[in-house]
């Protein structure tokens, strides 16, 4: 709007009417004729009335675009072009600002059509409550999974399933809650996850629902994917030199399609087919030692169980590993600060996996000073936990979810075995194999006995 062009016709106005009122008081006091008093009357009348028609037509224009603006009513039409230069650029300001907000509320549309979509197909049932109790939202995936119409109101859910209401409570915690949901076609169970929101001054609670079945599968199902992926690296790796090295063998005993015979091949061709020889036997020998190692891991022999001090566990492995700890420059040592702990185990077993970790952590303590490996134990609560540290470089946090995954291995000389057949004889002793490591300060391992 041109704003000096309202206020120039505002001004003009204003000194008219004032002019007019100022003639008007003169001549009542100059002169005394009626006739042009009543006229001057007659004039400033209409110059106030001509004001408020000026102004009023103004504020009858913003009120119908503020309203065309809170209904989204594009629709509307102004009528303030006829009322001069400065009102019709006033209109074309009105006209824009009505598209651009059009423009906004169809994006935002689109948007919400979008969200809402990918809403539907998630494949967790998603509710969210107000703090009043509403329930604002619930995906089809909530409504097939709890067995519910869309409810409006936390307390109609509340009387269709009083066992997850009663696990959700009052909406005071945070993080995981199981639920398990008794039917005619058996137990099933469901974790919730419960997360607190606060948006222009209103608080939610945003649930996700889904069940342990289904998230057991998606972690299983990425396991073998894992899995598979190592393991055809690892034959790759094996099979591929062995390929070519064998392509290789028959070129040097063929020409022209037919094969040499034995006084045509020369002593550099026999001196290459023995070293190729050589190395298909050592790629071989490899990929059976692979196929053996991947053996011990599926076919762990169940644990035969005593009671093993663990005083005369931690001192028969030290002995054992002292001379090559030396060798490492490595102190290896154990403490314990209770008295005649025991534990109920597969000796063997539990030794194959005190080594492992103890072999495993040589690497990461070449050029530590005064680098040193602890073992130690500790009766909790819960159960006995023994424990294996280190001061080396420790793990890297991208590479922490992996190492227990078989044959994956940081180290090229590794088999990616030790750490995966340790941790399946824990779980075969109904505990786990557990690590913390902070990059640069260290690794801890810990053999949680909880249920021994």
């Amino acid at each position: 709007m041109n704003f000096r062009s309202y206020s120039i016709q505002s001004s003009l106005r204003l000194i008219f009417l004032l002019f007019s009122m100022g003639l008007l008081f003169y001549t009542s006091y100059a002169y005394n004729l009626i006739f042009i008093k009543i006229v001057l009357v007659l004039i400033i009348i209409g110059q106030v009335l001509e004001w408020w028609y000026y102004q009023r037509k103004l504020l009858v224009e913003t009120r119908k675009f503020l309203e065309a603006v809170r209904y989204g009513d594009l629709s509307t039409r102004f009528d303030l072009a006829r009322s001069g230069k400065a009102f019709a650029e006033l209109e074309q300001e009105f006209n824009r600002m009505l598209s651009i907000i059009h423009e906004s509320k169809v994006k935002g549309d689109h948007r919400d059509q979008i969200l809402s979509l990918i809403l539907q197909n998630l494949s967790l049932g998603i509710l969210l409550v107000d703090e009043e109790g509403k329930i604002l939202l619930t995906n089809e995936k909530c409504q097939e999974l709890l067995d519910i119409p869309g409810f409006q109101h936390w307390k109609r859910l509340e009387e269709r399933l009083p066992d997850l209401a009663k696990v959700i409570g009052d909406f005071d915690f945070t993080g995981r809650k199981l639920w398990t949901r008794e039917s005619s076609s058996g137990a099933e169970e469901y974790y919730l996850d419960l997360q607190h929101l606060q948006l222009a001054g209103m608080n939610y609670h945003l649930i996700s629902i889904g069940t342990m079945r289904h998230a057991l599968e998606e972690k299983e199902m990425e396991a073998w994917h894992r899995l598979i992926r190592i393991l055809a690296h690892e034959v790759m790796n094996s099979v591929t030199p062995v390929v070519s090295l064998s392509e290789t063998l028959q070129g040097m005993i063929q020409q022209e399609g037919k094969t040499k015979k034995p006084e045509e091949l020369s002593v550099e061709d026999l001196t290459d087919m023995h070293e190729a020889l050589r190395t298909i036997i050592r790629r071989s020998k490899g990929m059976l030692s692979f196929v053996e190692e991947y053996r011990k891991l599926s076919q762990l022999p169940a644990p035969e169980k005593s009671v093993i001090p663990v005083q005369e566990l931690f001192d028969e492995v030290v002995q054992l590993m002292k001379k090559e700890a030396e060798s490492h420059q490595v102190q290896l040592s154990y403490r314990l600060l209770q008295n005649r702990l025991a534990l109920k185990a597969d000796k063997k077993m539990i030794e194959q996996v005190l080594i492992n970790l103890i072999k495993n952590a040589f690497p990461a303590l070449e050029g530590v000073e005064n680098a040193f490996i602890e073992l130690s134990a500790e009766l909790r609560e819960e159960g006995l936990t023994l424990y294996v540290r280190d001061n080396g470089e420790g793990i890297d946090p991208d590479l922490l979810s992996q190492i227990f995954v078989p044959f994956f291995s940081t180290r090229k000389s590794g088999t990616g075995i030790g750490l995966s057949l340790s941790k399946n004889i824990m779980k075969s002793h109904q505990g786990d194999l557990k690590v913390q490591s902070v990059k640069g300060e260290g690794t801890l391992f810990k053999l949680c006995f909880c249920e021994t």
